[in-house]
C-alpha cells in the first residue's frame, strides 16, 4: 500500500498527477480521506510536505476527518505555511478565483522554499475542468507542477477528458460510473473499460487502478473506513479561589 500511496500523492518527479472518478456514493471520497490519513503517517513525505484539500461541497462529515475546515483565504495561507494538511471549503461563487489564487500561491512558496513539496487535492474538479475548458492556473499546475514538486489530484463524479490533463496525469482511480463513461474511456485509451469495470460494479466501493502511461490496470479492494479527527482537548482553566472574587 505504501508504494501505491507514494505514487498517488508523492511528487517524486517520476509520476504525474492523478484523477479519481466515480459516481456519488461510489466510495471515492472515503478512499481519498482514508488514504490521506495513511499518507500523513508516512515518513516519505517529510516535514516540509504540505497536503492541500479543496472541497466546494463544504460538506461536514467528509474532509473534516483530516483537519478542521477553513473558509477564510487569509487563514488558509497561514495554515499552508504552518500545518501539514489544510482543508479549504471555498465559496462556490468565487471558486475559480480562489482555486487559481491558491495554485499561484503554491508556486510562489515552491520558489521561495525549494525544500517544500505539495499534494493538491481538488474535489468536484469537473466544475472547473471540461473537455473544452480549463482555467489558466490549473493548466499551469498540470504542466509545470512536477518541476515544482506539486502533485495534483483531481476528483470528479465523472471522468474528466481534457487534452491538458490527459497529457499530464499518469494515474486513474476509477470507481463505479456510467456506461457512457466507459465508452469515453475505452475510446480514449484503447482498453475495454466495460469489461474491466465489471468487478467494480459488482463489488461495492471497489475501484480500478489504471496506469495511464502503460495502459494497464489493477482491481483494488475497498479501503478501510477513515477515522474521525481527534480534536485537541482544551486544558481547563485553573484559577485560585481568590480569582473568582476578583472577577465578581
Amino acid at each position: 500500500m505504501s508504494l501505491t500511496l507514494e505514487r498517488l500523492y508523492h511528487p517524486d518527479g517520476k509520476h504525474l498527477g492523478a484523477l479519481v472518478a466515480g459516481l456519488s456514493g461510489s466510495g471515492k471520497t472515503t478512499a481519498i480521506i482514508s488514504t490521506l490519513q495513511q499518507a500523513l503517517k508516512m515518513k516519505t513525505f517529510g516535514e516540509y510536505h504540505r497536503f492541500i484539500v479543496i472541497d466546494p461541497k463544504t460538506q461536514y462529515g467528509d474532509y473534516d476527518k483530516l483537519a478542521e475546515p477553513i473558509y477564510d483565504m487569509d487563514k488558509v495561507m497561514k495554515s499552508i505555511r504552518k500545518n501539514r494538511i489544510t482543508v479549504f471549503y471555498p465559496s462556490i461563487d468565487y471558486l475559480q478565483d480562489q482555486v487559481e489564487f491558491l495554485i499561484d500561491y503554491m508556486f510562489s512558496l515552491a520558489d521561495a522554499e525549494p525544500k517544500t513539496s505539495f499534494t493538491f487535492v481538488l474535489d468536484e474538479a469537473s466544475i472547473l475542468i471540461t473537455p473544452t475548458k480549463i482555467p489558466q492556473q490549473i493548466k499551469r499546475l498540470a504542466v509545470q507542477g512536477r518541476a515544482k514538486k506539486i502533485k495534483p489530484v483531481f476528483i470528479s463524479q465523472r471522468p474528466i477528458v481534457n487534452r491538458w490533463t490527459d497529457a499530464n496525469l499518469s494515474t486513474l482511480l476509477l470507481f463505479n460510473t456510467l456506461p457512457v463513461d466507459y465508452d469515453t474511456l475505452s475510446k480514449r485509451w484503447g482498453v475495454d473499460f466495460h469489461k474491466i469495470g465489471e468487478n467494480v460494479r459488482e463489488q461495492e466501493y471497489s475501484y480500478l487502478w489504471f496506469d495511464m502511461e502503460k495502459a494497464t490496470f489493477k482491481q483494488m479492494k475497498p479501503v478501510e473506513l477513515p477515522k474521525p479527527l481527534r480534536k485537541k482537548k482544551k486544558k481547563p482553566i485553573s484559577r485560585k479561589i481568590t480569582d473568582f472574587f476578583r472577577l465578581s
